[in-house]
């Protein structure tokens, strides 16, 4: 067995204080894809089709604050969510929204109450794929945490001391396994525009048995936990677990699945709790799902898609989910309701919901709220058969020292990962009339490992 994994187990224990460990000098086995060897034409044409709205995205329209132009309000639907909901308590709480009201947000609207705007869940686009999440209470408090911790991590990098070779700074983004990376940019492309730091959960079992347990998990890579300290780091855990909860019931929901396929199939920083005669830990043991901190550094207003920070793409993942930043950045794609599969939309940027429009007074608020954007990903455009519009978006950030920390929640590698379109997806013959439908797709994908599609898209 390689020495650092030996290395690895004593961390176990004598880490679980900072609950954090390094693995930077490890490339791990890789996973074997399932079902590699099988041609897969559909989802190839799937990715390109992605590629060409990304592309029209690019010529699309800005019109913030003028007369007829799309509004945050009427085009992203806001949801009020907690943690720990349960895949089975639909509509028995009127205070926080049903399963049934999660799918119906994030779906397309081309085809619904096309005579009736008052009736239409995305004002006059089509819908984009993204929705604003309203938290409160403890929900609320782990997010403001998380907030606290991205503004200590990037505090701490500039008062950094440490001796050479021991600091995150040295750490560098490392492979940790096929399409898994961690680490500290410090330069991100050599652009001098942003900074960000990507780090991956090792989930421990514990007997809590909740899926947003902290208590046991370990966080990659150790020196993260060594510049923030413990009560930072654990701040840090309590909301990444917060957005991964959040995460797994929204995406469980649109794809209407229930709970056995949602474990199997979402990565949700947790383990399966699998009996296993081996106690070794290797690099397929790492959650696939991660978190991000972004500092845009050098970035003046813009709104010229060539001089963005990060042009017009989309996630590779379920969803991915923003506390929303007090400094504007974020734009989304929306497509109009006529025409939008075309290339014809406006470029919206999220606000709170019913806010003063005043981006740079947000301390005056009293409300106790918080709120996340959530945008959906390929996989969830995949599965839904194009109900599901993956959210094309963009980062225009409005000046220096913006800091953002988003969390991209993604399929499990594990080769039990198996999709099963019968018994993991409720799919309908009406499913087939949405805008983004592709005949045949989710049958080619039958029996894949579904994170291999990543590969291929």
């Amino acid at each position: 067995m390689n020495a650092f994994f030996f290395r690895l187990l004593a961390a176990l224990t004598v880490l679980e204080s900072t609950h954090a460990f390094s693995i930077k000098s490890v490339e791990a086995p890789n996973v074997a894809d399932v079902h590699t060897d099988i041609e897969r034409p559909l989802l190839q044409h799937f990715g390109k089709q992605l590629q060409n709205r990304i592309v029209n995205s690019r010529s699309g329209r800005h019109r913030f604050g003028m007369e007829g132009a799309y509004t945050s309000d009427e085009t992203f639907p806001c949801l009020d969510m907690q943690c720990s909901g349960g895949l089975d308590n639909d509509d028995n709480d009127d205070s926080f929204s049903s399963r049934k009201e999660i799918r119906d947000a994030f779906n397309e609207s081309s085809g619904a109450n096309n005579n009736s705007n008052s009736n239409r869940l995305h004002g006059k686009s089509s819908g984009s794929g993204s929705c604003i999440i309203r938290l409160s209470g403890d929900d609320a408090l782990s997010i403001r945490g998380l907030v606290d911790y991205a503004n200590d991590f990037f505090e701490n990098v500039d008062n950094d001391d440490t001796s050479e070779g021991s600091s995150v700074k040295d750490v560098g983004v490392f492979k940790i396994d096929q399409f898994l990376y961690a680490g500290f940019d410090q330069n991100v492309n050599n652009e001098g525009l942003m900074q960000f730091v990507d780090t991956r959960i090792l989930p421990r079992s514990d007997d809590s048995g909740t899926r947003n347990s902290v208590n046991n998990d370990i966080l990659i890579p150790m020196e993260v936990g060594e510049l923030v300290g413990k009560e930072s780091l654990r701040s840090a855990h309590k909301g990444i677990g917060t957005l991964m909860d959040v995460g797994y019931q929204i995406t469980s929901a649109v794809l209407e699945m229930h709970s056995k396929s949602a474990d199997k199939l979402i990565d949700d920083g947790t383990t399966l709790n699998k009996e296993s005669e081996s106690t070794a830990v290797t690099g397929k043991d790492v959650s696939n799902s991660y978190h991000r901190l972004i500092r845009y550094i050098n970035s003046g207003p813009s709104t010229d898609e060539d001089t963005a920070a990060f042009r017009s793409h989309i996630d590779s993942s379920f969803l991915t989910l923003i506390p929303m930043p007090k400094l504007p950045g974020l734009e989304i794609w929306c497509p109009c309701l006529r025409n939008g599969a075309n290339g014809d939309g406006e470029w919206v940027r999220p606000i709170k919901p019913d806010s003063i429009h005043d981006e740079e007074d947000t301390d005056t608020d009293t409300d106790d709220s918080v709120y996340i954007i959530a945008m959906a990903g390929e996989f969830l455009q995949l599965l839904s058969n194009g109900k599901t519009p993956t959210c094309i978006h963009r980062v225009l950030p409005a000046k220096p020292g913006r800091i953002s920390a988003p969390l991209f929640l993604r399929p499990r590698r594990g080769e039990d990962a198996l999709l099963d379109v019968d018994l993991d997806l409720n799919v309908r013959e009406s499913d087939k009339d949405g805008l983004y439908f592709e005949e045949g797709l989710l049958d080619e994908c039958h029996d894949m490992h579904l994170w291999s599609a990543h590969g291929i898209i």
